[in-house]
Formats: structure tokens, sequence, C-alpha cells
């Protein structure tokens, strides 16, 4: 979607916003061999070790396929491995590797700094508010039932 630099408009500036601070991401995540979009995924599995990609599926509310080609990278990469479930042998289970820990928590930095740069000069309030802002948008958008 372009967006002229001069529309002060509530959808233009958050379009903008996104934009900046993915491209941002993106940039300082370039030398982790992490995609910034695979980033939730490799989080979930760290704190749920040994999670189903069915639920990470569930979890993040992306499709099963897209799970699946994004945890064959990064297990290609060497960030994760799928081991077979004991007990039900078509399950796979999904684990972080070393430098998939590693990694994770090079990633975790880069995030914090550029949350700290985003959200620079707001008081506490502010923040508390701006929260209940995008959880009330997400919210709304969530409730949305056409495309």
């Amino acid at each position: 979607m372009y967006t002229d630099e001069n529309d002060d408009s509530l959808q233009s500036l958050f379009v903008r916003l996104t934009h900046l601070y993915f491209r941002k991401i993106f940039l300082m995540m370039k030398e982790t061999e992490i995609h910034p979009r695979q980033f939730p995924l490799i989080c979930l599995v760290g704190k749920q070790e040994g999670i189903s990609q069915k639920k990470i599926s569930e979890m993040l509310k992306i499709s099963a396929p897209t799970v699946a080609v994004s945890v064959k990278r990064l297990e290609k990469a060497g960030m994760v491995e799928r081991k077979n479930d004991e007990k039900d042998q078509r399950v796979m289970r999904i684990y972080l590797t070393e430098k998939g820990r590693r990694l994770t928590e090079t990633a975790k930095m880069y995030i914090e700094e550029n949350e700290k740069a985003l959200f620079r000069g707001f008081s506490e309030s502010e923040l508390c508010l701006m929260k209940r802002f995008f959880k009330q948008m997400t919210d709304n958008l969530e409730g949305v039932t056409r495309c």
C-alpha cells in the first residue's frame, strides 16, 4: 500500500510506523539467519520445548503449511530439530538446538533495543494506554469476518 508522507491520517501513520519498525528489525536480524517473521515461532519453541507443529499453528494463528516450511528452514539452518513423539509417531515435536538458543537471545536483544527506541519519550501511563488501544484494535480486526 502506497502512503503519502504528508498524509496525516491514522492509517497512513500506522502503515509508515509498521514499515519503519519492520525494516529496522529486518536489518538488525539479517546476521542472525532468522527471518523476522520466524522469530515468534522460534520464541514459542524456546518457551515450550517439544511443541507440536499443529500447536504452533494454532497458537501463532498461521497455517500448518506455513509452519512446516518455517520449521524446515529453521531446521536446515541448524536452529531447531524435529523429533517424533514417543507416544504418537505421527506427531513431530520441535526443539531448539544450541545454535537456536544463542541466536534467539541475540534476536531478543535486537528487538528489545528496537522497542526502547520506538517507545522512547513515552510515560508509563501513555504506554499503558497505547497497549490498551493496540489490544482493542487487534480485537476489532479479529472480529471482522470478511477479508
